[in-house]
């Protein structure tokens, strides 16, 4: 995610009036700073004057390459309709590709894409082809990419050692005329559907703009399409055999059409498609598929696409199935039950987690010493595992009216709960019913952010205020925040879309990865990149990108220490004087550690966040100020 978009969910504003830290160190460049980036995988900060391209490295505190920089004119308007992912990117920004040293960025008008470790250009599109996407394939050391050409959609694999393409394949002749109609309909930045590609060992696996393609992957031809423009996603077996397509049906695309097809020939396997208000998880099993929606629950064999267990689970509103090892915990109306992957019930009866079956379920899991917790909109309590009897005599009643957030450490075993500006505090292992132990007066409860558990306190955070509680319930600070004006509210609804995202936890099981397993049930490999980093990183190694063994380690340790709770936040705040800030705050402790004046309306920075370093560019110089 681009650098603003990182540290907003925790963008805060107040009244501060202390003295700024120097910075540890100052570059210097010709022309003013248009744009910077830490990346992700290296801590190598990419920066762009205009005329020169640099990186950073923070760990030598020096430039250590310099290239000059193609003239950037502007992006052609295809490009706004290229772009992937639940927020928009900036193509006149870097973007780093995930997982790996390389960055993106638009010179001219056309896409380059650079290693941040020497500066090398590894791809630069020629020719009449724009290109608006690079998606590194780290079996084959190649790019797979996406654009048009005219009214031509095209998508390509390009061969990094041999800096040529191996195919180039127009997939729509007629895209031009698409984006034309979408601009019409929603405007030229507001297309909403997420965008994605993915690739098996012979295929490629393309969703554009509600368009499915699949191409082979060795030659580049096409195999087959639904391009009739609404398709909101595809599931795919683990050998690309088989996919799932999920359309969007009804006057505002309310329910989904789902069909399975021999990805091989685009040859449906179901006699009609399954109509169902949302799908809410797939899961390959080599032999057959676990899908899991609003109407239904079972395994369907990928050969015959007949089901496997003789009739669905009792329920037709399901809203979460949770795979426990080869057990499955679904949520159904107001209740769950726990069903074995024969779809035996393994409880006696069914557990009512809620009052209303449309109440959001905010957190449930099953905990390390055998039992399930569940947190709904109105009720807590804690449930055997092997049973289905509650723990707790009474439920835990909350006001469904008021945010809940929850938090759990898997460490110690023990449970926060916010509710109704109460705090609630107890182990896995505890038999009652818990009190409040703590009630504090928030100034703004709808703007909550996150909860955080500490050693010896609780923080919530929010958009206008952070308040931190200790183990006895005593509040030890509550800062309270004020937005400065036009640029704040800006900021504000931003990061309100940032948090919604992050804790609309609803459907909170609903998940875009996809586990596979066995036909047994044992879990082969998860799609997350989580699981894949490691994998990754050696095969960028093998392709020559890390120098040694220790770069490898040292990226290994960023990606960790980037899954791990970050302790500060960014907080864009007002100063005594009415000037722009941004302040570093130590959540565990309510601290503001630095503070930087900022300049400009749209400021050109980003935050290390494993280091905690900020970056800060004002007119031709980056500021530098390292950690405490």
């Amino acid at each position: 995610m681009k650098q603003l978009l990182l540290s907003l969910g925790c963008v805060l504003f107040m009244q501060l009036g202390f003295s700024q830290r120097e910075a540890s160190k100052t570059l210097d460049f010709k022309n003013n700073v248009e744009d910077l980036l830490v990346v992700p995988f290296n801590g190598i900060t990419v920066i762009s004057d205009g005329t020169k391209v640099s990186g950073y490295d923070p760990e030598q505190e020096k430039i250590i390459w310099e290239k000059d920089a193609p003239q950037r004119t502007g992006v052609d308007q295809a490009a706004n309709f290229l772009q992937s992912g639940p927020f928009r990117m900036d193509y006149t920004k870097f973007n780093a590709i995930e997982s790996t040293p390389f960055v993106e960025k638009f010179f001219d008008g056309r896409l380059y894409v650079l290693n941040s470790y020497d500066g090398k250009v590894l791809f630069s599109a020629e020719g009449k082809a724009k290109y608006f996407q690079a998606e590194y394939l780290f079996d084959e050391n190649s790019f797979l990419l996406r654009g048009v050409n005219g009214m031509e959609l095209i998508i390509a694999k390009y061969n990094i050692p041999e800096q040529k393409f191996d195919w180039q394949t127009t997939v729509s002749a007629t895209y031009g005329e698409t984006l034309q109609k979408l601009s019409k309909l929603a405007g030229m930045n507001n297309i909403g559907i997420k965008d994605k590609m993915d690739h098996t060992d012979d295929k490629v696996f393309a969703l554009i703009k509600e368009e499915f393609f699949v191409l082979n992957k060795e030659t580049g031809d096409l195999l087959w399409k639904e391009d009739e423009g609404d398709v909101m996603d595809f599931k795919r077996s683990l050998d690309g055999s088989k996919v799932i397509t999920i359309k969007g049906k009804g006057l505002l695309s309310n329910k989904n059409e789902i069909m399975l097809f021999d990805a091989n020939t685009g040859n449906s396997i179901w006699d009609k498609s399954l109509t169902t208000k949302n799908i809410v998880l797939f899961e390959d099993w080599q032999d057959k598929m676990l899908l899991a929606h609003y109407k239904g629950f079972n395994f369907y064999d990928y050969n015959t696409g007949e089901k496997v267990w003789k009739k669905d689970p009792k329920g037709k509103g399901i809203k979460s199935v949770i795979p426990i090892g080869t057990d499955f915990l679904y949520v159904y109306d107001d209740e769950m039950m726990l069903l074995n992957k024969k779809g035996e019930k393994m409880w006696k009866k069914d557990v009512k987690i809620c009052d209303d079956e449309e109440d959001p379920i905010y957190f449930l899991e099953k905990t390390k010493n055998g039992r399930v917790l569940y947190i709904t909109a109105t009720y807590a309590n804690m449930v055997d595992y092997k049973t289905g009897e509650k723990i707790w005599r009474k439920n835990l009643k909350l006001n469904e009216k008021r945010p809940t957030f929850a938090k759990y450490d898997e460490n110690s075993g023990n449970f926060v709960v916010y509710n109704d500006e109460e705090l609630y505090k107890f182990n896995e292992g505890q038999a009652e019913r818990p009190e409040p132990y703590a009630e504090m007066k928030l100034k703004d409860e709808k703007d909550l952010t996150s909860l955080e558990i500490f050693e010896n306190n609780v923080t919530i955070t929010g958009l206008s205020e952070v308040v931190g509680v200790d183990n006895s319930g005593k509040i030890i600070f509550h800062n309270k925040y004020k937005q400065p004006g036009e640029t704040g509210r800006l900021l504000k609804n931003v990061g309100l879309s940032v948090a919604n995202f992050g804790f609309a936890v609803a459907t909170a099981t609903v998940t875009t990865e996809t586990t596979y397993r066995d036909p047994q049930g044992n879990e082969v490999r998860s799609g997350s990149s989580a699981a894949l980093f490691g994998e990754n990183a050696k095969a960028i190694g093998e392709a020559g990108y890390l120098a040694t063994d220790v770069a490898m380690a040292f990226a290994q340790d960023r990606f960790n220490a980037l899954q791990e709770t970050n302790k500060y936040a960014l907080i864009f705040a007002k100063g005594e004087n009415g000037e722009r800030l941004l302040v570093k705050v130590d959540k565990e402790t309510g601290e503001e550690l630095d503070k930087v004046i900022i300049n400009d309306l749209k400021p050109v920075y980003d935050v290390d966040h494993v280091s905690d370093d900020i970056y800060y560019s004002t007119d031709n110089h980056v500021k530098i100020f390292k950690s405490k």
